[in-house]
């Protein structure tokens, strides 16, 4: 008997068998797109630290509107947004459409399609604008929406100057009556600099969906429902291991799960030994993937207060971290309040904070105590010193 495929995907960006949490929420948006009844539903923001599911969640919403007809634009908030969508998003969705509706827009003269009722070009008679082309695909769609994803916003003000006139252009669409849903995906913070930009104020009266760690029962269930359609079962030891070692951070389960998985494809249970094989393997692997570039990323002062958390073993309370770093009471609330935005710390108690991402915590810990990974070391080449040139 061969290794079965894990059914776990850790990979970036691919959907999960099984996903974890926010079930609601995704039933009500999947019910848009078979009614378009939008209600509150036209635009969505997504927020999260990295890994915690924001990508998988708009892969799944992508994949439910292709299933009910919808056009799918996705792209990322990086330069050239507006460019890209309307040189080559909107094209690409063009020729996917069906023969009858793109007919239906050579009457409109927006585009120029061939013989075959294929785009060959946009007709520039008039500046083409974003605004236009998604009321014109929209009409000529007629019960279908069209859903966009934008993943990866950022809070650089170049970034955020295009995407503020994106968000215009959505906006008129809207108000000429197209059947748009927009979904902008990101850290907390760099969505709250998105509202503050002029031209989105339709966006702040998006729909907030925020992804944090999933409860330990949920945990249990994506774990249990996953590897069960993939044919095979958990020891509850093992179980239980994989539950506690992932503290319900999306990437984490999947990263553990596939570990476990492949430790002996072979066997009809995922064993405590396999559990034990993933807990060493995925924990240095977030460690080298997510925390060490999530910590890297933090200015020499969230580091510092983040420091005066590691201190501690559990929660730390505040009055605390302003001892340690030596400031007023103000000037920590600033930074607490920045890291809290940024989903790297959590209210824990009145007075009290905590760590958002499992082991951030442990990881300070050793970097401050200037303690080494078990595979860092010079690999043997003390012995071997490079010889002095001629």
């Amino acid at each position: 008997m061969g290794s079965a495929p894990s059914p776990f995907t850790p990979g970036y960006g691919r959907k999960p068998v099984v996903f974890g949490g926010h079930l609601t929420e995704l039933d009500e948006l999947r019910e848009v797109f078979e009614t378009l009844d939008f209600g509150e539903n036209h635009s969505v923001l997504a927020s999260g630290l990295r890994g915690s599911g924001k990508t998988s969640f708009l892969t799944t919403l992508q994949d439910d509107a292709r299933a009910s007809g919808w056009v799918v634009i996705s792209d990322d908030a990086s330069a050239g947004l507006m460019g890209r969508l309307m040189d080559s998003a909107i094209p690409g969705a063009l020729n996917e459409l069906e023969p009858d509706i793109r007919s239906r827009l050579i009457s409109l003269g927006i585009w120029q399609f061939n013989a075959q009722i294929e785009y060959v070009d946009r007709h520039r008679e008039v500046k083409p604008q974003l605004r236009t082309d998604l009321v014109a695909l929209s009409e000529a769609l007629g019960q279908r929406g069209i859903l966009i994803t934008i993943d990866e916003v950022s809070s650089s003000k170049v970034r955020l100057r295009e995407l503020s006139k994106f968000a215009l252009q959505v906006s008129h669409a809207l108000t000429d009556g197209a059947q748009v849903m927009v979904v902008f995906a990101g850290v907390k913070v760099s969505l709250d600099a998105l509202l503050e930009q002029e031209h989105v104020t339709f966006l702040r009266r998006s729909r907030e969906v925020q992804f944090q760690r999933l409860s330990a029962h949920e945990t249990r269930r994506v774990f249990v429902d996953t590897a069960r359609i993939g044919g095979r079962e958990i020891e509850d030891d093992a179980l239980n291991l994989l539950v506690a070692l992932s503290q319900g951070y999306p990437y984490l389960v999947q990263l553990a799960g596939d570990y476990a998985w492949r430790n002996n494809g072979t066997a009809p249970r995922i064993t405590l030994e396999d559990a034990t094989v993933a807990h060493t393997k995925a924990i240095r692997a977030v460690e080298d993937r997510v925390i060490s570039r999530v910590y890297r990323d933090l200015s020499d002062r969230d580091q510092e207060f983040l420091q005066a958390m590691a201190e501690d073993d559990d929660r730390t309370r505040v009055a605390d971290i302003v001892k340690r770093m030596g400031v007023s009471p103000q000037y920590v609330q600033v930074y607490k309040q920045r890291l809290i935005n940024s989903g790297y710390v959590r209210p824990d108690g009145h007075g009290f904070v905590s760590f958002s991402l499992p082991y951030l915590g442990a990881y300070i810990q050793r970097q401050m105590a200037g303690a080494e990974s078990e595979d860092s070391g010079d690999g043997g080449w003390g012995a071997y010193p490079a010889p002095t040139l001629p």
